[in-house]
């Protein structure tokens, strides 16, 4: 079995780049408790899970064009630098859609509490914050569910039709 010890390293060290600021950031943004930051940073944690799992998938598929049958969820993990040698996973664009996705999660959070404050400036309870990001987070975790099934993950295309609301 190779393996690019070379792609692996440079990956790691982009993924901990700056590990220290990072780590702290978050660990102060933790511990004060804000839930501004929390709900944040569980966005975060949300779309870093749907682009890892959508990684998987990709993964998963390359295997099977590869002539293997049903690769395991591990193996579709490990085989993840392969898929991406392959150019079937290109991280640049990858690193894009989730910025994106998070400055889109961020605006529609930011118009959702002006609404709200809206409402409390009328005396009327609000809802807005609420329906919103319960919305996004049911859709990443819709996603994170399909792209789970999409790698092989069988168990999981119930749960994708009763998230989606066909059952």
């Amino acid at each position: 079995m190779h393996m690019d010890f070379d792609a692996l390293t440079q990956s790691a060290n982009n993924f901990f780049g700056n590990f220290w600021v990072k780590a702290t950031a978050s660990a102060v943004l933790t511990v004060t408790g804000h839930q501004h930051a929390m709900l944040f940073l569980c966005f975060v944690m949300l779309v870093f899970l749907d682009c890892l799992t959508r990684w998987i998938a990709i993964s998963y598929r390359h295997l099977v064009e590869q002539g293997e049958e049903h690769p395991s969820l591990l193996r579709s993990i490990w085989k993840i630098p392969a898929a991406r040698r392959a150019g079937k996973i290109e991280s640049r664009v990858m690193k894009e859609q989730g910025l994106c996705k998070l400055l889109l999660y961020g605006v529609c959070v930011i118009v959702a509490c002006l609404v709200d404050l809206m409402m409390a400036t009328l005396h009327a309870p609000g809802w807005m914050v609420n329906l919103m990001v319960s919305y996004m987070a049911i859709t990443e975790t819709l996603s994170v569910v399909e792209n789970l099934s999409d790698a092989g993950v069988d168990s999981l295309a119930r749960l994708v039709e009763k998230l989606k609301g066909r059952l």
